[in-house]
């Protein structure tokens, strides 16, 4: 049986621009398009909202982040109005900015 180096002969052939182009690639493929919510999804939101925020409940709130999603976790501090967003504070402490438009999906816990 022929007993050679495997894989590893072929890496030192690969660039540093190759493997982050690799990785990219990789990354690129996994995003997603935003979900488009119909009007009854969004009031459904707010319903959930302004009950959360009247009884200081915890939610998660799933958020569309640059082709990802990302669950946050914390209470409704404050509505703006203004700037279209909702100000969710964390167990931790910290306030998240999220833009209503960013909304993906939202759970009362």
């Amino acid at each position: 049986m022929i007993k050679d180096r495997g894989t590893i002969k072929w890496t030192s052939m690969m660039l540093p621009e190759h493997v982050q182009s690799l990785k990219n690639a990789l990354v690129d493929e996994q995003r997603i398009e935003q979900p488009i919510l119909d009007e009854q999804a969004i009031e459904e939101f707010e319903l959930i909202i302004c009950e959360a925020m009247e009884s200081n409940e915890t939610l998660n709130v799933e958020v569309f982040d640059n082709g990802f999603t990302n669950t946050l976790r914390g209470t409704v501090h404050y509505i703006n109005t203004m700037k279209s967003q909702i100000i969710l504070q964390d167990d931790k402490g910290y306030f998240h900015h999220i833009p209503f438009s960013n909304l993906v999906n939202i759970q009362p816990e």
